[in-house]
């Protein structure tokens, strides 16, 4: 909520959280706009809003051209899929331009958007969703928002008190969502990672949390021309088999050994077979038949 907001602006801002169609929310917004203070402190509100209403105008032309409602998808990538959530006006989106090193434009109440985030050498999928309210559930979008935060791999949580992170925590709880040391499914209920942190969290920390949490480790490739600047990502406790695989099936059928350098080797170059466990940042050099 804005500084010195008034009724009538809280009032707009309700019925768009719960507006169900496009035409809902541009009514909405546009309500926002008009009984939002008009000072030096709301202008970055005034300029989100006024985005947030240009966007949903292009989906408006892009529904009435495909004849249908608005449903978006976002094809995961990157070395893993974080999510980002909080409540309105939390700095959640100062935040997440800061870990894009992408140029901030306000806070992100009302629209999803994904970045990638550099980690040393891989590259993070970032989504920054929605924020979340009292209500939120009872949205027309949470299924959709929901269905993200379920493909992720990690959670991002910016709370800057407990009535915060309370709110977010019963959010996910209503959607199945809980939390745990490693991703998990079962049935309807799912288990994330993750990482709980304020508005004013250090970057570099939190990327490698982040990278701590997903469950991902990085192996490069060594040949006699060298070691490969870009990793394979795979799962934590993979073995050189599943490196074999993820490289090339010849590499499995014609498998003769491999050798490690890195956190899992016991010692420089160790001679491996199919079953060593591997750890984030080893090099592995892989010898065939």
């Amino acid at each position: 909520m804005p500084i010195n907001a008034g009724p009538e602006y809280a009032k707009a801002q309700e019925e768009y959280f719960k507006a169900s169609t496009t035409e809902e929310k541009i009514a909405g917004l546009k309500k926002m706009i008009t009984t939002a203070p008009k000072h030096k402190g709301s202008e970055k509100l005034l300029q989100q809003l006024k985005r947030s209403l240009s966007d949903l105008k292009k989906d408006q032309i892009k529904e009435k051209k495909a004849g249908k409602g608005k449903r978006f998808a976002i094809k995961k990538g990157g070395a893993a899929t974080v999510v980002f959530i909080s409540v309105p006006d939390s700095g959640k989106s100062k935040l997440f331009s800061n870990l894009t090193e992408m140029k901030y434009e306000g806070e992100n109440n009302y629209t999803t958007k994904m970045r990638m985030i550099p980690y040393e050498n891989v590259w993070l999928q970032g989504i920054d969703l929605p924020a979340f309210y009292a209500n939120f559930s009872e949205s027309s979008d949470a299924a959709q928002i929901f269905g993200l935060v379920r493909t992720s791999d990690v959670i991002v949580i910016i709370a800057n008190d407990e009535a915060e992170l309370e709110l977010l925590e019963r959010a996910l709880k209503k959607a199945n969502i809980t939390f745990g040391a490693v991703k998990r499914q079962d049935m309807n209920m799912v288990t994330l990672p993750v990482v709980a942190v304020s508005s004013d969290a250090n970057v570099g920390e939190l990327k490698e949390s982040i990278w701590q949490k997903s469950g991902k480790i990085r192996v490069q490739t060594k040949t006699k021309a060298g070691v490969a600047p870009k990793p394979v990502v795979l799962k934590k406790g993979a073995t050189i088999k599943e490196l074999a695989q993820t490289i090339h099936h010849d590499f499995v059928r014609n498998f003769k050994y491999a050798k490690v350098w890195g956190p899992s080797a016991k010692f420089r170059g160790q001679s491996v077979g199919f079953e060593h466990k591997l750890a984030d940042k080893d090099i592995v050099e892989v010898f065939t038949k």
